[in-house]
């Protein structure tokens, strides 16, 4: 049962995203550093869609995006979910350092290029100093759709930010792409049929209609070259 309050995601058939709670929207970026490595998000303006629910575009057509105009009406687009709902720990893989143990689900991958910096966040992570960590536990963090969890080996807790409950409609401008919205902050999504997946502190969304992992984002964006309102290279094949 759903509270009256309560801030979750519902997939609708065939249609947008339907979010209940009227959680923050706003836009980000991912910030590269000065070695051009992906690094930070720098928020932007707040959006503000006239639907009540507010209706987010999945299929990646809408010239409103991220709020849906209905071209998921007309557009040709596969929207059937084809994620399974196992929880994160099942089929994630272990890579054990000395302080922390990081794990990583590899088909919540949603391009962001946080884990490829400084060395890569599985290497860090088995060296065992106390940079090579914070450094680890930075870029862990930073993942937006939660492929990376890492925990503490001595108390056996994820590493997790404090996140209140908000959705980011992410942009990345190194590669010149739309990415993911992201969830933050244990926002719960539904299917279609009614059954949700297991509530996370980070996850993403596809946006670009084109991910094998629907409703999750699996990086799709970067290939097929999502930008938000435009719609993606392949649309005019």
């Amino acid at each position: 049962m759903t509270g009256e309050n309560e801030i979750y995601v519902k997939v609708t058939k065939d249609g947008p995203y339907e979010v209940y709670g009227k959680p923050t929207i706003r836009k980000a970026a991912i910030e590269p550093n000065a070695e051009g490595e992906s690094w930070d998000y720098k928020t932007g303006e707040e959006v503000h869609c006239e639907k009540d629910p507010t209706a987010l575009c999945r299929c990646g057509r809408s010239k409103g995006a991220p709020c849906c105009d209905g071209s998921h009406e007309k557009a040709p687009w596969d929207s059937e979910e084809t994620s399974d709902f196992d929880s994160y720990l099942e089929g994630a893989e272990a890579i054990e350092g000395p302080n922390y143990t990081l794990m990583d689900k590899e088909k919540l991958c949603a391009y962001a290029r946080f884990c490829d910096a400084k060395g890569r966040v599985w290497n860090l992570v088995q060296r065992g100093d106390a940079e090579s960590d914070k450094l680890a536990i930075r870029e862990a963090c930073n993942c937006p759709g939660g492929r990376l969890v890492i925990y503490e080996n001595e108390s056996g807790k994820a590493v997790e930010p404090a996140y209140a409950p908000e959705i980011l409609a992410l942009e990345d401008p190194a590669l010149g792409v739309s990415g993911p919205l992201q969830l933050r902050g244990g926002i719960r999504v539904e299917s279609v049929e009614g059954k949700s997946y297991e509530v996370r502190n980070r996850q993403t969304l596809c946006r670009c209609g084109y991910s094998s992992n629907k409703p999750f984002c699996d990086g799709s964006h970067a290939s097929v070259k999502y930008k938000a309102g435009v719609g993606t290279a392949y649309d005019n094949i």
